[in-house]
């Protein structure tokens, strides 16, 4: 373990969360209901259990979800980096290789793979509970000057 990951105040919040209900996170992220399995600067993995109302019309994990599932988890990774400023996707690419149940578990991996000046690169996987992948996405991510709430500092406010 790095000294980043001691002192990145969102690493901590995250590892603080393992195993346990998200709270006080977005809407959607709350709707999706996951939990972090583990989280490093740059790196998160979680668990999602599929339930009926993110099913597609066959009973199996509706693609939009799992879309939602890796720019979710991107993003909420986004934030462990201890870099200022919101990323905001500025596309996805998904490739959908599998299927899942409603009632099976799927782990989700997202890791940065570079972070330049103004666009941040990112992978996401999506595993069933074999460890097969059901799907692959990658995204690229523009840093924004926007701080939000949770990033700003006490100097920051008044």
């Amino acid at each position: 373990m790095n000294d980043e990951s001691q002192t990145n105040p969102i690493v901590q919040v995250f590892r603080a969360s393992i195993g346990k209900k998200l709270e006080g996170a977005p809407p959607f992220t709350e709707w999706l209901d996951g939990r972090i399995v583990s989280c490093n600067p740059g790196e998160i993995e979680m668990t999602f259990t599929v339930r009926p109302e993110m099913a597609n019309p066959t009973g199996l994990l509706h693609g939009g979800i799992q879309a939602a599932i890796i720019d979710d988890l991107i993003g909420m990774t986004a934030a462990t980096l201890g870099e200022e400023g919101f990323m905001l996707t500025i596309d996805l690419h998904v490739n959908f290789l599998g299927r899942v149940e409603v009632g099976r578990t799927v782990k989700a991996r997202a890791r940065f793979i570079r972070s330049g000046k103004r666009i941040a690169h990112a992978v996401c996987e999506i595993l069933d509970e074999q460890g097969n992948i059901v799907a692959r996405g990658d995204s690229n991510l523009l840093k924004t000057g926007y701080v939000p709430d949770y990033q700003k500092r006490p100097e920051d406010e008044g």
